[in-house]
């Protein structure tokens, strides 16, 4: 009988360990993620394995390989290579942006959409990097929705990128979001680069609505009690502005009945200086007394427009607003191009071939279908495209300014 008990429990065990196997591949299924990269597949139920005396002397974990699952590729007893340049050694890190057929693992040839020294960085960072020195910041990012198993797949194979936008600042960045048109996506833009520093460095970010008569920038943002830049101002005592569940502050304009003045945008990155080094200005088309002295006490400008002849005409309005009020963050100009369409995204590189592009750095977001009907950025939503379009933003901003 107790033999009887104990074979009973080794198979409810032996079920249970199934049965669990066989949800984690159900969960990374409906996530994307091919099962059979983790090492994680369709369980098909078979005979338990008769033993033969070649078994005797094998451990107990080899001799029952079946019931465990890895839970890194690397730890898979399955060899895999490939020979292609930056090749290591070991065994290849799975590739979670679609489903491959099992087989040794190649190099992608570099993306033929490349615009702009920092797009050149993402696209041909074809060799396999090491992992970031620093791993606690790629599990915050997990962890507050910025980065997914296929988006620190990314992260590691472009370290340079990252550690870019990790690049230490010796004094505060102030950094103006433009748009010479409205609806281009400049707050997009903005709270997309936000929370990718938010997301990958251990100082903090906030961005300042500086507009007249926009939305709560901080409701947009899922922030429940949002705060003005004139309520940060009435207040005798430093208060800290609300975060986003990426860790992003922000702070929202004025509303329509009233204007920002040049002492509060003064004010306000004042007030905000000692605890912040990256002010994101969300500028927009506003080209009131607000928007005028955020681009004014910008160290760097980037430019959103969308694509044709509405986006270049608008890029002509920025940069010559810019070069007027600000020469120096105008030397700094990052374009970004916003797309809307598939064939919109398609011709962009076409345009910007024939008719150039006055910023060292180009950066073209691809289009989002959660974007394109009308949601706010939201990390954990968007596109693993779109990710990468504003860590490659992110990384333009670390890097150009004064430091």
């Amino acid at each position: 009988m107790a033999d009887d008990d104990e074979q009973t429990e080794a198979a409810e065990r032996a079920a249970g360990r199934r049965r669990r196997a066989e949800g984690s591949a159900s969960d990374l299924a409906r996530m994307g993620i091919d099962p059979r990269s983790l090492g994680l597949g369709p369980s098909v139920p078979t005979a338990p394995p008769t033993a033969t005396p070649a078994d005797a002397g094998r451990p107990e974990d080899e001799a029952d390989g079946g019931s465990v699952v890895p839970l890194r590729p690397e730890f898979a007893r399955r060899p895999a290579s490939f020979d292609g340049p930056g090749a290591v050694d070991g065994p290849a890190r799975p590739t979670f942006a679609r489903a491959p057929e099992p087989g040794p693992a190649s190099v992608a040839p570099p993306s033929a959409r490349v615009a702009g020294d920092v797009e050149r960085l993402l696209a041909g960072a074809a060799a396999r990097l090491p992992a970031p020195r620093s791993s606690a910041r790629l599990v915050k990012g997990v962890a507050r929705g910025l980065a997914t198993p296929d988006a620190a797949a990314t992260v590691q194979q472009d370290r340079e990128l990252v550690e870019a936008a990790r690049r230490r600042q010796t004094d505060r960045r102030v950094v103006a979001f433009v748009a010479g048109k409205g609806g281009a996506g400049a707050t997009t833009v903005a709270l997309g680069v936000g929370a990718t520093l938010a997301a990958l460095r251990e100082d903090r970010s906030v961005v300042v609505d500086v507009q007249r008569g926009s939305a709560s920038l901080g409701r947009l943002a899922g922030v429940g009690d949002p705060r003005s830049v004139s309520s940060l101002l009435g207040t005798a005592e430093a208060v800290e502005p609300p975060v986003t569940a990426s860790g992003l502050g922000v702070v929202d304009g004025a509303g329509w009945d009233s204007e920002l003045r040049r002492g509060d945008v003064a004010g306000v990155l004042d007030r905000l200086g000692a605890g912040h080094t990256f002010h994101l200005l969300d500028v927009g088309d506003e080209a009131g007394e607000g928007g005028h002295a955020a681009l004014a006490r910008a160290d760097q400008v980037v430019a959103v427009t969308v694509t044709g002849r509405v986006g270049l005409a608008a890029l002509e309005v920025v940069v010559d607003r810019a070069r007027a009020v600000n020469p120096a963050a105008a030397d700094a100009l990052v374009h970004v191009v916003v797309c809307t369409t598939d064939e919109a995204y398609g011709r962009v590189h076409r345009e910007l071939a024939e008719h150039g592009s006055p910023a060292s750095r180009v950066v073209v977001v691809p289009p989002d279908p959660y974007l394109a009907s009308g949601e706010p950025f939201d990390p954990a939503t968007v596109t693993s495209a779109t990710r990468e379009a504003m860590l490659a933003v992110a990384a333009a901003v670390a890097l150009g300014g004064r430091r």
